[in-house]
């Protein structure tokens, strides 16, 4: 790899508010060009095409030659940093966003507050559900350590975060490595960004499990759909949730499946639903099973069920197999393993692929 990027100071055409004539570092880049504004105006006469700098006539040379001598440096140290440890060479975007970046941030500055700034701004471009995760990891870092510069995230503190949620927390091994594929994703950000120079996760391995995959049994499911369908004492929003998560059972479809999923998605006795997490468009047959929890009251939007938060949903689960005395940890999810513990041992295969 070599350094590819040159750059120069060049005056803008166009006068500012004040009548002066804006500096600017111009980068170039197999014909392209970006330009990268800097604090520095001037009028006209005052600058010095060959040296790139203003003239001695301007009663503030000083200050403003010392301003652009810096950005110089920075863009120096850019582009050598880049050669000397990156795989790939800097773009002409990347190459401007950590000029701009270097100019207003130091290593004290909070980690955290850049990453949430960062998914404010960017928030169309994340999954509702995948933003809202982010901002629930940032709340569970900030429990470990209540400000996080940029100069802490070292491989030093991503091994005590991991101990954090291993051993305080009470996090088994799957659920503490998504909360670090998280933070390394903020971590590749914050890089690609300039604001932490060399990789903290280079050396460290974030272990993924087979873990226990609670399903329920012909039995369990039956006991539930009896306390569903007898039950008239269920409040509302237990019955909302039993009655969408007994749906999952019988259906195999997921949480953000359930969530998307309306009325217009059942077309003669089948769901044509394209899935949330793989993009497929399924067709799975509508049983008679099934049909008994979708609520006969209409709604009025198009959705079949009312969906609460996940967080809502697997607590009151949770707390209906306890009253029933099931030995199973009662989550949405686990309706989608017990749909296909079902078909496994039917060995009928209910969903079909578009």
């Amino acid at each position: 790899m070599s350094i590819q990027i040159s750059y120069r100071f060049v005056v803008k055409n166009e006068k500012n508010k004040d009548g002066l004539y804006p500096i600017y570092l111009r980068a170039f880049l197999k014909g392209r060009k970006i330009e990268t504004a800097t604090t520095v105006a001037i009028p006209l006469r005052d600058w010095s095409l060959r040296n790139q700098r203003v003239k001695i006539l301007n009663k503030n040379y000083e200050k403003y030659n010392m301003i652009l001598d810096a950005i110089d440096k920075k863009s120096v140290k850019l582009l050598v940093n880049n050669f000397l440890n990156e795989e790939y060479p800097l773009t002409l975007v990347q190459f401007k966003e950590r000029l701009i970046a270097s100019n207003h941030t130091s290593n004290e500055e909070s980690f955290t507050d850049y990453i949430l700034e960062y998914l404010d701004e960017n928030k169309v471009k994340f999954k509702a559900e995948t933003w809202f995760g982010y901002k629930s990891q940032i709340s569970k870092i900030l429990k470990f350590k209540k400000r996080i510069c940029f100069s802490d995230i070292t491989e030093k503190f991503i091994n005590e975060y991991r101990q954090y949620m291993l051993y305080t927390l009470g996090n088994n091994e799957n659920t503490a490595g998504k909360s670090l594929r998280v933070l390394r994703t903020f971590v590749n950000i914050s890089i690609r960004f300039g604001y932490i120079k060399s990789n903290p996760f280079q050396y460290i391995s974030i272990k993924k499990v087979d873990g226990k995959r609670d399903f329920l049994s012909i039995d369990e499911l039956n006991k539930l759909t009896d306390y569903y369908l007898k039950n008239n004492l269920l409040k509302p929003i237990d019955k909302d949730i039993l009655g969408y998560f007994l749906f999952a059972c019988y259906t195999g479809l997921r949480y953000s499946d359930l969530k998307t999923f309306s009325k217009d998605s059942i077309v003669n006795d089948s769901i044509h639903l394209r899935m949330h997490k793989t993009g497929y468009l399924v067709n799975i047959p509508l049983s008679t099973k099934a049909k008994m929890f979708i609520p006969d009251s209409p709604s009025n939007s198009n959705r079949v069920f009312r969906i609460y938060c996940n967080k809502v949903t697997n607590k009151v689960l949770k707390k209906t197999g306890v009253q029933l005395g099931l030995n199973k940890n009662l989550t949405c999810h686990c309706g989608r393993h017990s749909n296909y513990s079902f078909q496994l041992k039917t060995n009928e295969l209910q969903v079909s692929i578009f």
